[in-house]
């Protein structure tokens, strides 16, 4: 991971109310770093996800045409993974 990647987590602190985090990893110490948050919970997964994916769409559109903007290549569900830990 490089220090320019950005990624998106969708976390459910209470059940039923979903927040999307955009975070970066510090160059120094590599710790997670909050850039951007939804301003309140989203009623689904999907819906926080897509706005989410919003915010990264914003970030890249605001830096410009001509640069270089980053595109979203891969989805790792996080439920997969702990559905994929469970069958162990």
């Amino acid at each position: 991971m490089t220090p320019d990647t950005i990624e998106l987590i969708v976390d459910e602190p209470v059940a039923g109310h979903f927040y999307w985090i955009l975070q970066k990893h510090a160059e120094l110490d590599g710790k997670p770093v909050a850039i951007e948050c939804a301003q309140g919970p989203m009623p689904s997964y999907s819906a926080a996800m897509a706005a989410g994916i919003a915010a990264l769409q914003r970030r890249a559109d605001s830096r410009g045409e001509g640069s270089a903007c980053p595109i979203v290549t891969v989805f790792v569900d996080p439920r997969d993974a702990l559905r994929n830990e469970t069958r162990r």
